[in-house]
């Protein structure tokens, strides 16, 4: 474990701001929140060992299964499930009588959640309408055959969440018989673990219209396929009489290796100057709001008056827009940028990816061959002249998307 550092110690216990004009590597700023509070995950996550993750628990925490349902699954999986063939190994006799069936037989977790009348009736149903065979297989076999289901891709989820559902229903009908002397029929069962899945669906795709009835649902998650939205993104010229600044910051690692960039055009397109530099490794977020001031110092050295500032950070143009809050950790710099720009006519503005190609390929340029400077179009590299030439004939890119339509697998575009 790291040493913390003495102002942070005075600001978990004093809440005081954090230092300021303190670099980011003076201070472990992942045990901080973005507002710069302190909290036990933050710490937690700091000294915490994660151990590398486990293939058999991401397919029970499937997204979208309801936690008791996936914790259920988890318990059986760790034969933490209190039957009485379990109990038994726990040091706990006693009499047992498996209250799933009406020929009472001995108590254990392969006979209440397989063998039983009841609980094989119900993974032969599911089974078969997919194709599965769970004859001669124990339990857990019949779990992984439902987790590594040849199904594709986009449809293993569903498959993985169905051993959730039926575990989940086998287990609360145990116990309706037991405690409450409540018999649940197998059709209930059925209706409510196909329920199940319906929900299910309804988490992970909310547009899609599916049908309540298992076989019919399992073919139009099998033939469901959503529309492709395509959206033309292109640079846009400034006004005239305005020039542009297109700022970007990238980190390889977040935090990790990063650089920022910024590049000014005029009316025409024709490049005025460009930038890029590493810094330290940071995050991204820092990354951005550096460009951003790289760029706002350039102009107010520069003496220019009518300036439209783009950037592809959200985060940067809703905080400079006043809409939120600004991180701590960008605090110092955001006062700067408002400082040096309030004199000065400007705009900031939000571009997609697409459009800022120009500033995120000096952005990489910096991280990879360090700092650069352009004075014009024949100083860029062949990619960089490929890029601005494309901006100026307005040549689109192109951002594709899948958009959820409302048909039953079929595509309505």
């Amino acid at each position: 474990m790291s040493i913390i550092p003495t102002e942070l110690v005075e600001y978990i216990i004093g809440n005081i701001k954090p230092p300021r004009g303190r670099n980011e590597e003076d201070i472990p700023c992942w045990m901080l929140e973005n507002k710069g509070n302190f909290s036990v995950k933050t710490a937690w996550n700091y000294i915490r060992h994660k151990e590398e993750p486990n293939r058999i628990h991401k397919w029970i925490w499937t997204k979208g299964i309801p936690f008791k349902m996936a914790f259920m699954m988890w318990r059986l999986w760790k034969f933490k499930v209190p039957v009485d063939d379990r109990l038994r190994r726990w040091g706990l006799q006693g009499p047992s009588r498996c209250w799933c069936c009406e020929n009472p037989d001995q108590e254990t977790l392969t006979h209440v959640f397989l063998r039983s009348n009841i609980a094989n009736r119900t993974w032969s149903y599911f089974c078969s309408c997919a194709g599965l065979s769970i004859t001669g297989l124990q339990l857990r076999e019949v779990i992984m055959l439902w987790w590594g289901a040849n199904a594709k891709k986009d449809i293993k989820p569903y498959y993985r969440a169905i051993p959730s559902f039926i575990i989940w229903e086998l287990w609360n009908r145990r116990n309706k018989m037991k405690h409450e002397r409540k018999n649940i029929s197998l059709a209930r069962i059925i209706h409510n673990v196909t329920r199940n899945m319906f929900m299910l669906i309804k988490v992970r795709r909310p547009k899609m219209i599916c049908s309540g009835n298992w076989p019919i649902m399992l073919k139009e998650l099998e033939g469901y396929c959503p529309s492709v939205k395509v959206t033309q993104i292109k640079w846009e010229f400034p006004l005239e009489g305005w020039i542009k600044y297109n700022t970007d910051g990238a980190s390889r690692g977040n935090p990790g290796l990063s650089s920022y960039a910024f590049c000014l055009r005029d009316e025409k397109g024709d490049l005025i100057h460009a930038e890029g530099a590493s810094i330290n490794n940071t995050t991204n977020t820092v990354a951005e709001a550096k460009a951003i001031l790289e760029a706002s110092k350039h102009c107010k050295q520069a003496l220019y008056n009518k300036i439209i500032i783009q950037t592809d950070s959200m985060l940067l143009y809703k905080v400079l827009g006043g809409q939120w809050e600004s991180p701590w950790i960008i605090r110092d710099m955001i006062e700067e940028i408002k400082t040096n720009l309030v004199n000065i006519q400007h705009i900031v503005q939000h571009v997609m990816r697409e459009g800022n190609q120009l500033a995120d390929y000096i952005a990489n340029q910096a991280i990879e061959h360090g700092n650069c400077i352009y004075t014009g179009f024949a100083s860029l590299e062949p990619n960089g002249r490929r890029i601005l030439n494309s901006d100026k004939i307005q040549s689109p890119y192109l951002r594709i998307s899948l958009r959820r339509d409302k048909g039953r697998g079929k595509d309505t575009t």
